[in-house]
């Protein structure tokens, strides 16, 4: 069966190069007829046009961007960024050794064209194929506690992930039969080489909390030859870790360890990018803010702005800008749940008050209340954001404890693209799923 499957990744793989080759000679068409006035390829020789599509599809290929990994569209994405700007680098040279006319300003453009297109077309191509049923990973999920309970979570959250949830197994006998997040518990972990001689399963994820590394690594010995990959979750609280990379040194794995925003460099980068991404999105959606200021104004009249003050940077306190909408008996609901009455608080980043992603600005008096006198020091390192970590999580109601860890998590991971991430899920939340959801 598995080989059967492993057939069909291989077919579905070949499609899926076919379709990459396809979109990048379709964004390098558009990027030639605009420039070149609809001369396509007059300005590309055919062995030009096959070194293009082999770059693409050798580069993608290096990257694993053909394996249908069992991971998130962000992580898509990034990889697909990272191969198409590493292909644009060696078309460039490419195009300088062959001493072509061609524009290079083409080839950046054709990348540009090319990134959303390819991302477009490889989320379609990918859950076309989940919902036809010829592409899926079956992942058994070992411990069925709460750590267990978030993963399978997230991969229902999450199809672009491929994952299909065949069930727990727990040696808590009190939870065999049981159903955790609509799964049933299957039995103990030993009946595992049991479940994989009658099932094909792919992956399996050990999610065993306050585990003993003996255990754990008895855990890995069972099941590694059984399944095609192995994924190791921690509990929540490890998650808070700093950020770390595995590397292999000789054959010695080695994990190498930093703090994201105790960095003063990682600090000034992502000062850099709030002014620079703020200044932006005023200009961008200063249109919306300036409909919005009509609409406070006509509606209710008075003040277009209320302020409340809030605990900043060090602990600092700050006044931060909402539309008085969002205020008083008179709130504008649709307002609120469109989370337009927000938009003034980019001017507290512009102030350097707040950052556009960062821990939830709450007031001064709750800071130890909501985090913990132990979690609320670092939290208060740094700058409060717009939107944030657990803002986009799927436990939006999580408790104290949950909470702190995740804004935690964000602070020792922080990078550009965790940032980006989140913007994008933001932006995305507030625009098509709350429109669908106020369609309904």
């Amino acid at each position: 069966m598995r080989k059967h499957k492993n057939f069909i990744r291989i077919i579905l793989a070949f499609f899926q190069s076919a379709l990459d080759a396809l979109i990048y000679f379709l964004s390098f068409s558009l990027a030639l007829s605009f420039w070149h006035g609809g001369k396509i390829y007059q300005s590309l020789n055919f062995e030009a046009q096959i070194f293009f599509a082999g770059t693409i599809l050798a580069v993608f290929c290096f990257n694993s961007l053909y394996k249908f990994k069992t991971w998130l569209l962000w992580d898509e994405m990034k990889a697909v960024i990272e191969s198409s700007f590493l292909v644009l680098l060696v078309t460039v040279l490419y195009l300088y050794s062959q001493r072509s006319e061609l524009s290079r300003f083409v080839t950046l453009a054709s990348i540009m064209i090319f990134v959303p297109l390819c991302v477009t077309g490889r989320y379609i191509f990918r859950r076309l194929m989940f919902a036809l049923g010829v592409l899926s990973t079956d992942i058994i999920i070992l411990g069925a506690g709460r750590t267990g309970k978030i993963f399978a979570e997230k991969i229902i959250d999450h199809p672009f992930t491929l994952g299909k949830i065949s069930g727990f197994l727990d040696d808590d006998e009190s939870k065999i039969g049981t159903t955790v997040a609509g799964f049933k518990v299957r039995g103990k972990l030993d009946d595992f080489e049991t479940l994989c001689e009658h099932e094909n399963i792919d992956e399996a994820a050990v999610a065993i909390s306050k585990a003993s590394r003996k255990f754990i690594a008895h855990i890995l010995d069972l099941v590694e030859f059984s399944v095609r990959q192995v994924h190791y979750i921690p509990d929540m609280y490890m998650l808070t870790t700093f950020s770390s990379e595995v590397r292999d040194v000789d054959g010695i794995p080695v994990i190498s360890a930093s703090y994201g925003l105790a960095n003063p460099i990682n600090r000034a980068v992502k000062s850099f990018a709030d002014y620079s991404v703020g200044t932006i999105a005023l200009v961008i959606l200063s249109p919306l803010m300036l409909w919005a200021v009509c609409k406070v104004k006509m509606k209710h009249g008075g003040s277009i702005l209320s302020s409340q003050e809030r605990a900043g940077l060090h602990g600092n306190k700050f006044m931060m800008y909402k539309f008085t909408s969002s205020s008083g008996a008179g709130t504008d609901t649709r307002l609120r749940r469109s989370y337009i009455d927000e938009l003034p608080q980019l001017f507290n980043v512009m102030r350097g008050e707040m950052s556009l992603v960062g821990p939830k600005a709450i007031p001064a008096s709750d800071v130890y209340h909501v985090y913990g006198e132990e979690a609320a020091g670092e939290i208060a390192a740094v700058k409060p954001g717009i939107t944030g970590f657990w803002q986009i999580s799927r436990d939006k109601d999580a408790d104290r404890k949950i909470r702190a860890e995740m804004d935690l998590y964000y602070i020792r991971n922080w990078s550009l693209w965790l940032d980006a991430v989140i913007i994008m899920k933001t932006s995305l939340e507030l625009t098509l799923f709350r429109f669908f959801k106020q369609q309904k």
